[in-house]
């Protein structure tokens, strides 16, 4: 079994133990179920699809997920660091999950996941930057010299 397929076989339990996990965050402890999980689901859908098949696997998919993220994160105002603790809790279940099932998973596979999660790490950063500037600054165009 890979990687895709292992993340796949136990994609409630990952949201189980990520949720458990993430309501440790001060700032997490206040959300609704659903605005906890939010995206997080289609998150993992899209890395365990990502690992399976790497050249055709829409990029923007990540890029997608990652700026709704940042933008409901910054409407319910967290601090930037919670918010990527929530993607680092996300990644620590996803190696404890290789980890405790390492058969059949190619050492690439959890070199690749590591760079999908942080190319989400990435471009949550900056449109989690983006929508503080644009929130406290009232400038869009301030906030497009933080990059793409």
């Amino acid at each position: 079994m890979g990687l895709a397929q292992l993340i796949e076989a136990h994609k409630h339990e990952v949201l189980g133990r990520w949720k458990e996990m993430v309501r440790t965050l001060s700032d997490a402890r206040k959300l609704s179920e659903a605005s906890l999980e939010d995206h997080v689901p289609d998150l993992i859908d899209w890395l365990a699809a990502r690992l399976r098949d790497r050249a055709s696997t829409d990029d923007y998919g990540s890029q997608r997920l990652s700026r709704v993220h940042a933008f409901q994160r910054v409407g319910e105002d967290f601090d930037l660091v919670e918010v990527l603790a929530e993607l680092a809790v996300l990644r620590e279940v996803l190696l404890y999950l290789w980890i405790e099932e390492p058969a059949g998973v190619a050492p690439t596979e959890v070199l690749h996941l590591n760079q999908d999660l942080d190319d989400v790490v990435t471009v949550c950063t900056t449109e989690f930057a983006r929508q503080v500037v644009t929130r406290y600054c009232g400038s869009p165009e301030a906030a497009q010299t933080l990059g793409p």
